[in-house]
């Protein structure tokens, strides 16, 4: 299979999860409007779980659609790799936009929603990694640890964290 193929195939994949995640988001928000639910951690944990629960199948079918790349025997493709990690990354960040923007008022969830999207990212990547991890050991070597996200998911977690951070508290300062 073809870079071009696969990355195509990998797209197609997200931006159904995309349109999927669209509808949903739009039935939660009514469930939370029709309960008047002033709890705001309950809406954002609400919007949090509906964001993974259409991002994991997702990922799980990219990661079957990167085993059928691979060929067989399975030879590793560190690119590949990357680039369905880095997509893994790049949804999390759209489904939590559009999660922002199914309301257009200002309140108090989005930025807890937002503080949330570095974890989901580091479980939806973990997944992968694990995936990664496991063909690693099908072939007999272990290139990759399981011991965590990788470095750069952290790093990006963190700058995340402290960019939330620091919106709340000028936010909380007015």
């Amino acid at each position: 299979m073809s870079d071009t193929a696969f990355e195509a195939k990998v797209s197609g994949i997200f931006a159904r999860m995309e349109q999927r995640l669209g509808s949903r988001l739009a039935v939660e928000k009514a469930k939370t409007d029709n309960l008047q639910s002033q709890d705001t951690r309950r809406v954002a944990f609400t919007f949090s779980e509906a964001i993974e629960a259409e991002l994991e199948p997702a990922v799980k079918q990219a990661l079957a659609s990167y085993d059928d790349a691979i060929n067989r025997p399975m030879l590793p493709n560190e690119r590949w790799e990357h680039q369905l990690v880095q997509k893994i990354g790049q949804a999390v960040d759209a489904a939590i936009k559009l999660a922002i923007a199914v309301d257009r008022e200002n309140h108090p969830w989005k930025p807890l929603l937002s503080a949330e999207a570095p974890r989901i990212r580091a479980r939806l990547t973990e997944t992968a990694e694990q995936h990664f991890a496991a063909l690693g050991k099908v072939r007999g070597r272990g290139r990759r640890s399981t011991g965590g996200a990788p470095d750069w998911v952290v790093w990006v977690a963190l700058f995340a964290a402290g960019l939330v951070a620091g919106f709340l508290l000028a936010h909380l300062a007015r």
